[in-house]
């Protein structure tokens, strides 16, 4: 019986840990989901690169738009970077450098390759929020009046901008598209 009871405190407490590690820091929670659902928007835009890439070299494809997806998954992997960062300083973690090693703040050497960690983990700048072209997807820059790889005309339209936050975490990079009936029959 003792055996039960003590097995009964320990899960109560760890139960209670859980609790409350998970109620201070919503967050990194919400920074998770936002990783995840970059990473899995990553995937796809890598899976259509592929796909376009060897419909081109099969003479079936478009340069431009492998060209324009090239431009898309730049922007993701971007996109990808700076969630990383900002959910590496809610867990007060910094990388190495030279390695890409995960370390706690408090760690003066990588672990992995020795080398000196910087004394203070750099906190990442929040991002201006990025716009992209409607018709592509590739980040407009401030005063561009035309798209550098479409050429849609940016005064025509309204920019898009990243989604206001929702409850459920959200990818705010370029949207992906599905291929179109013929895009699919052009990579088969």
């Amino acid at each position: 019986m003792d055996f039960l009871n003590e097995f009964s405190k320990r899960f109560s407490n760890v139960a209670r840990s859980v609790s409350e590690k998970s109620k201070e820091n919503p967050e990194l929670a919400r920074l998770n989901g936002e990783v995840k659902a970059a990473e899995a928007a990553l995937e796809k835009l890598y899976a259509r690169y592929g796909e376009a890439c060897y419909a081109l070299k099969a003479g079936r494809g478009d340069a431009a738009a492998v060209e324009k997806l090239a431009v898309r998954v730049q922007a993701a992997l971007l996109a990808l970077e700076e969630l990383t960062a900002r959910r590496d300083a809610a867990r007060e973690l910094k990388r190495c450098a030279n390695c890409g090693a995960v370390h706690p703040a408090q760690a003066r050497f990588c672990s992995s390759c020795g080398k000196r960690l910087p004394e203070d983990a750099p906190k990442p700048e929040p991002a201006p929020e990025a716009q992209y072209c409607k018709n592509c997807g590739a980040e407009r820059a401030e005063g561009d009046v035309r798209c550098p790889v479409c050429g849609a005309d940016f005064a025509s339209e309204s920019p898009e901008e990243a989604p206001a936050a929702d409850p459920e975490p959200v990818y705010e990079g370029p949207d992906i598209e599905e291929p179109t009936d013929d895009e699919a029959r052009q990579w088969e």
